[in-house]
């Protein structure tokens, strides 16, 4: 096989193949992380667990809008351009009081 081909066959395994072994593995990922988190724990540890498996994490400190209070978050995510899952994590004192999965794009 020529160069050329086979820089094309790559071309196409990475734009056709990729993006959605991607999404596949990013709902996957967070999704089970999602699940096994019990309301109670520690959300300094949940942090430290996403980043060990590869999570992105972001997180968001306590405020109000509009007099209305919104709780800590911590938000484990993973994704392709478009289509990202991710687990949001209400904190309360540094403890988990919910969560709940969600699909952005």
């Amino acid at each position: 096989m020529s160069t050329g081909k086979r820089v094309a066959v790559a071309l196409l395994v990475c734009t056709v193949l990729y993006p959605p072994l991607k999404l596949y593995w990013a709902k996957r990922q967070v999704t089970a992380f999602c699940n096994d988190i019990a309301v109670g724990a520690s959300v300094e540890e949940l942090e430290r667990v996403a980043r060990d498996h590869w999570l992105l994490v972001q997180k968001a400190r306590a405020t109000t809008i509009e007099g209305k209070p919104i709780p800590a978050r911590l938000l484990v995510w993973e994704g392709f351009a478009f289509g990202r899952w991710y687990c949001e994590i209400h904190d309360v004192n540094g403890r988990v009081e919910s969560t709940r999965i969600n699909f952005l794009d």
